[in-house]
């Protein structure tokens, strides 16, 4: 994820290879801990991005029509399902 890459000024740099966040190899020998921090907490940043980031549409399965003689009969005294497509259409009265 980080590269090693040296500067005109003749520093080295601790260079991300996603976004070109640099830490100096000086920072990294002066505050070792302070600096290797702040690179799991950088690289913590990209991970989590990804893990949240849309991978693309999610397809949901076709679902089969099931004839109302293959369903089983109700139980309990639970009516059996209505198909609403036969029910007449009632207009609403001015008024």
């Amino acid at each position: 994820m980080y590269t090693t890459t040296r500067n005109t000024a003749g520093g080295t740099l601790m260079t991300c290879k996603d976004c070109g966040h640099a830490i100096s190899m000086n920072k990294i020998c002066e505050k070792p801990i302070q600096a290797a921090t702040d690179i799991l907490k950088h690289m913590a940043a990209h991970n989590a991005s990804r893990a949240f980031a849309a991978v693309g549409r999610v397809m949901q399965p076709e679902r089969e029509a099931v004839p109302a003689s293959e369903l089983p009969p109700p139980a309990l005294g639970i009516p059996g399902p209505v198909d609403r497509s036969e029910l007449p259409i009632t207009q609403l009265s001015p008024i």
